[in-house]
């Protein structure tokens, strides 16, 4: 995949390369909310329940740290959930970055020959409108994921065979267990607002409201610049969005199973907004499709 090649480019880089690498690293682990995520179809809302901050339980545990801590309590590793899933991903990646511009070009081409990605970003470099689509089939079984069938769908330039075969070499997003990655991205984030918390300081966690949807309660809870959707009952997380500046992320989950929700779509996009840098974004788009 393109985002981990750019991180581990960029990642040789110098101390004023770090602020751009937390941000793509941010995109490819999980990476995405635009504005109108935060609204939700009026046919698919069967009622919408605003409720203040000082909504407590007992022992003086808010609802919102009372949701997380469900979500927490009932989380299991997707191994411990299916024995075998199969599925297909579709990838589509698009730039507008003059790539020629960036400061330090030879730093990035020498880190990029050693870490073997000097292919891939050539072809980076030659067209600043860049678009691709990719897809794979995957296989999880007991905790083990294989993939097959690998294939470029629609380039919006034309790539050389040795490009192309780079592209699909790389694929490791495509075939990631991001289940349990994003569980623990939102156990990561609680911890950190929940300790501001005890200090005293403010979070910016708050419970929003809930609003039904195929039949079940999901509530919403804000965790600072990220949202989550949680459905009662399975304690699932079905939506995630995560905003910063111009930056949006967004990820919506389907229940493929009784219980269980899997990714089924989401996207990224990324704006580079650096002085001296070249103005531009980089975004992708994801899709799941289960069998």
């Amino acid at each position: 995949m393109v985002f981990p090649i750019i991180i581990r480019i960029f990642a040789a880089m110098r101390d004023c390369y770090r602020s751009i690498l937390r941000l793509l690293f941010t995109v490819t682990l999980t990476v995405l909310a635009v504005q109108d995520t935060l609204g939700q179809d009026d046919d698919s809302i069967a009622y919408s329940l605003n409720l203040p901050e000082t909504v407590v339980l007992a022992d003086g545990m808010t609802f919102e740290e009372y949701l997380l801590k469900q979500v927490q309590a009932h989380a299991r590793p997707l191994k411990e959930r299916v024995s075998t899933l199969d599925y297909r991903v579709t990838c589509q990646l698009e730039k507008d970055i003059d790539l020629t511009t960036f400061p330090h070009r030879r730093t990035i081409t020498f880190a990029a020959r050693l870490a073997g990605y000097y292919t891939i970003l050539t072809a980076l470099r030659e067209h600043k409108h860049f678009g691709i689509t990719m897809a794979e089939d995957v296989h999880f079984s007991k905790g083990r994921i294989t993939t097959s069938n690998v294939r470029m769908v629609e380039m919006q330039q034309p790539l050389s065979e040795k490009q192309i075969a780079a592209f699909l070499k790389h694929d490791g997003m495509m075939s990631a267990n991001v289940y349990d990655k994003f569980y623990k991205k939102v156990r990561e984030k609680a911890k950190e607002l929940q300790k501001l918390h005890r200090k005293k300081k403010e979070t910016g966690m708050e419970y929003s409201g809930s609003y039904t949807q195929g039949g079940r309660t999901i509530y919403v809870v804000k965790l600072d610049n990220m949202r989550v959707d949680i459905a009662d009952g399975c304690w699932q997380i079905t939506r995630i969005s995560y905003q910063e500046g111009q930056n949006n992320m967004y990820y919506e989950f389907k229940e493929v199973r009784p219980g269980l929700f899997l990714l089924s779509h989401g996207r990224a996009k990324l704006f580079l907004d650096r002085e001296k840098w070249p103005k531009g974004y980089i975004s992708m788009k994801m899709q799941y499709t289960y069998r």
